[in-house]
């Protein structure tokens, strides 16, 4: 499923960035609602306390937060996990045959990042208000295009979500629940047009084998180059 866009998140500007090298930052701890504080409960369970938490200004903004990770078996390949928090309070807007199939009506968002700039924490909140604005729905394997590449450095233009396959981010997505309903964990990835076109013409399942197959990274990388 592709969705349109609506407006794409403008450039961050210092005052929307929280928590790196003393600009405004806003450090765990500081309240939150009952359900902010429950979700981080099940977040802190299984990836310990957040190195950063970026708050939203506006009164019941989404939170997001930023856990330290190696990422290699082997070595390291040290970055950051981020974890929306409060896009799960609303309900997205499925169509009646995708409820009926139990597609689960509230998400969080997961972004692997190298570091949390203040780029990427803008266009993750953007992403995680997306549904609300335009009435419409994420699942596993939408794709959102957008008129020009939203991370600088990077010529990819569409995300694309998929589920979590590491297994600790898998029993957060199996633990959350909100009044009663069952939370979505979507992971943000960026694809070339080539490659999203091959999704519209082959399906999702042959890509995730070409993914497997070059050895996709974890960890956005901005510089990756296109499979196709």
């Amino acid at each position: 499923m592709t969705l349109a866009c609506s407006a794409a998140p403008a450039r961050p500007a210092t005052s929307a960035w929280n928590g790196k090298n003393g600009e405004t930052a806003t450090m765990p701890g500081a309240e939150t609602t009952s359900l902010n504080a429950h979700r981080r409960a099940i977040y802190e369970n299984e990836l310990d306390d957040p190195e950063y938490s970026f708050a939203d200004d506006r009164s019941g903004g989404i939170e997001i937060h930023a856990f330290g990770r190696d990422f290699a078996p082997v070595g390291t390949d040290e970055g950051y996990v981020l974890l929306t928090n409060g896009m799960s309070d609303r309900r997205m807007t499925l169509p009646t045959s995708h409820r009926e199939k139990g597609e689960k009506q509230r998400a969080e968002l997961m972004w692997y990042v190298r570091e949390p700039t203040p780029e990427i924490i803008v266009n993750l909140r953007w992403l995680a208000e997306l549904p609300f604005m335009d009435a419409t729905w994420f699942g596993y394997g939408h794709r959102v295009p957008m008129p020009t590449p939203p991370v600088e450095g990077c010529d990819f233009r569409t995300f694309l979500f998929l589920t979590p396959i590491i297994e600790t981010d898998q029993r957060i997505a199996e633990a959350l629940m909100v009044e009663n309903d069952p939370v979505e964990i979507l992971t943000v990835n960026l694809i070339s047009d080539a490659e999203y076109r091959f999704i519209k013409e082959k399906g999702l399942d042959p890509f995730l084998d070409m993914l497997d197959e070059e050895d996709y990274p974890p960890i956005f990388d901005a510089k990756r180059k296109s499979y196709l």
